[in-house]
């Protein structure tokens, strides 16, 4: 059996709609897990220690948790003009935008056409 080049389409917009839900959530919960760190580093204690933001926001760990230590760049990019700035939220927000008009623009016709 082969498949018809309209479930190819079908298959391939179902694989790229599966890549941005997933890349959403990712953003999501990164974007929750980042302002908790902020949070935590910048209000109580004035610095982030050891802690970092990539590849997934984690707490400072060991000894360095009650040290004064300077961030490294990617950090302190990430703290300064992504979350100060409020644009990581912007981005999430833009990613679950796409997700819905993607839905929109290439899941539903097919859905429609096949009635």
């Amino acid at each position: 059996m082969s498949i018809g080049t309209e479930q190819k389409i079908s298959i391939t917009r179902v694989l790229v709609l599966a890549f941005l839900v997933i890349l959403s959530a990712y953003a999501s919960l990164f974007t929750v897990a980042a302002y908790d760190l902020a949070r935590w580093g910048w209000t109580c204690r004035g610095t982030l220690g050891d802690a970092t933001f990539l590849p997934f926001p984690r707490d400072p760990q060991g000894v360095l948790m009650h040290v004064i230590a300077q961030m490294n760049p990617v950090d302190e990019f990430i703290y300064i003009y992504l979350i100060r700035t409020g644009m990581l939220v912007v981005i999430c927000l833009s990613l679950w935008i796409l997700v819905a008009a993607y839905f929109f623009k290439a899941i539903l016709p097919f859905f429609r056409q096949n009635r």
